[in-house]
């Protein structure tokens, strides 16, 4: 079996030998450069390349593992990775599990580049087994959704370009894999069985951007594809909990968990109503904690906030009330749906968690401790107005001083707080406009900052200011054009605007 890389990437490859749970060894070629990958029962057990830098004496001096004069000492230049490994060992160099550890990273670092080749051949030998003792325990499934995130926009298009395919949720998700806020976005509009042009239309994302996300998320174990097409097994059988190899379930009831939130209502089979949903979901925000927001326990691990944020985000996505609120209620429903976006993104980034367990621990004056939101209004003895003013005070300060993770903390604290005020959401998506991983939460955030007060032209200026960054001109022009309309002296959208149009025309 063998092909072209441009009609089949190596992620695809991969995920296809992790479905069929195959052996074997998968050859790649670009030019001078070989690189072979090892599967034992759908795992990649190792990887190796005839690169020099990916030689194991090479990846020890590289990583400052072992100092030269040591190297060199028990490892000649003429010793095959297999001989250098027994020799280190022997010498007390290294113990078996450091050395188990090192050669896993060193695979990783030949596939990483592999996964990222759109020319170059491909084979595949079923027969084909690793002699050695050098299995390794690798994080795939991170690495397949790594490289789909870099492929260029163009191929992934190519890969994933029928709008009437249909792309399924897993019923069991990838525990240990980390999602970026978009892709977690995105996720959380696949809450069944839908047409890939429908979850385009519905993503709210420009195209290019959310078919990269989906294909990702497909990639990574997140979604199931019915398009994904075999060329190395006639019929990869499904598994459970494997990347892209979740059988697509037949309704959103195979999707849900056994810890997800549910009604009475849903328990008895009947789908809650939409009034009682949204009360439910103002109730679950309403004086309450990150941790109380998830339902979880402050030593609760990243796996478990996962869990939870899925299971709410099917639950609770604006999109399921469109037809059952007006405006004034969306708006509402979605600032509240924010503040899930909200712990999610906090509790599952360890440092702005780590700033946040700070906070909250001071806040109610026993650090680490958990306690009610009524003991802690007691022990601060501020208002909920009070307490957000100050967050907004201190999420301004990191900001000026440029601790990013602190300052999106407390800014999105106090949007928490109080949630009608606009400046609270304003400051909250110029905090988040500052890194690129959550950007486009940043722009959720301005958008709730504009539609509660559409009349301030600094919201505009800011919108634009991180539409520019992701590179949507023409939107950030339309959004300086709505600050000037509002403020016609309004220096710095005058100032912005017109350097946009000079780069236009040149």
């Amino acid at each position: 079996m063998n092909g072209h890389l441009r009609e089949r990437p190596l992620a695809e490859l991969i995920r296809e030998i992790n479905a069929a749970k195959l052996s074997g060894a998968l050859r790649i070629v670009r030019e001078r450069v070989q690189a072979v990958v090892y599967a034992e029962a759908g795992e990649i057990v190792f990887a190796r390349s005839n690169l020099r830098v990916h030689r194991l004496a090479v990846c020890l001096h590289r990583w400052g593992v072992l100092a030269e004069d040591k190297l060199s000492t028990h490892v000649t230049e003429y010793m095959s990775d297999t001989e250098a490994s027994a020799a280190l060992v022997a010498a007390g160099a290294l113990t078996k599990d450091a050395l188990s550890k090192l050669q896993a990273r060193q695979a990783t670092d030949v596939l990483r580049p592999l996964l990222l080749w759109t020319e170059g051949d491909w084979s595949f030998d079923p027969r084909a087994r690793l002699v050695e003792d050098t299995r390794c325990k690798l994080e795939v499934q991170q690495l397949l959704l790594e490289a789909a995130r870099q492929l260029p926009a163009e191929y992934v298009a190519a890969r994933l370009d029928a709008d009437a395919e249909i792309i399924s949720p897993v019923a069991e998700p990838p525990a240990k894999v980390q999602l970026q806020p978009l892709e977690g976005f995105v996720l959380s509009r696949v809450e069944s069985p839908s047409a890939l042009g429908e979850l385009l239309a519905i993503s709210g994302l420009p195209e290019a951007q959310a078919r990269q996300s989906i294909y990702a998320l497909a990639l990574g174990g997140f979604l199931a594809r019915a398009g994904w097409s075999t060329v190395l097994a006639p019929s990869p059988p499904a598994s459970s909990g494997t990347a892209g190899a979740a059988t697509p379930p037949t309704s959103p009831a195979v999707v849900a968990k056994k810890d997800e939130p549910e009604t009475v209502a849903a328990k008895a089979g009947a789908p809650p109503e939409p009034r009682a949903e949204i009360d439910a979901l103002f109730a679950l925000v309403y004086d309450a904690d990150h941790y109380r927001i998830l339902g979880l326990e402050r030593d609760a691990g990243t796996s478990e906030i996962k869990r939870s944020y899925y299971a709410l985000a099917k639950r609770f996505h604006p999109d399921r009330f469109q037809r059952d609120a007006d405006a004034s209620l969306r708006t509402q429903i979605e600032a509240a749906f924010m503040k899930i976006t909200q712990a999610y993104e906090t509790l599952g980034e360890a440092r702005a968690r780590s700033a946040y367990d700070l906070k909250l621990g001071t806040q109610i004056g026993v650090p680490g401790a958990s306690q009610s939101s009524g003991q802690a209004n007691a022990t601060t003895n501020l208002s909920r107005d009070q307490r957000a003013a100050e967050s907004f005070t201190q999420g301004l300060a990191a900001l000026k001083q440029n601790n990013l993770s602190s300052a999106v903390a407390l800014l999105g604290e106090a949007t928490r707080l109080v949630p009608q005020q606009p400046r609270y959401h304003a400051f909250y998506g110029s905090a988040l406009a500052r890194d690129v991983r959550t950007r486009h939460q940043a722009e959720a955030a301005l958008q709730t900052a504009i539609k509660l007060d559409g009349n301030d032209p600094a919201y505009h200026v800011m919108l634009s200011d991180l539409l520019r960054a992701l590179g949507q001109t023409l939107r950030a022009e339309r959004a300086l054009e709505r600050a000037l309309a509002l403020d016609p002296n309004h220096d710095a959208a005058r100032r912005q605007l017109d350097q946009l149009r000079k780069t236009k025309k040149k």
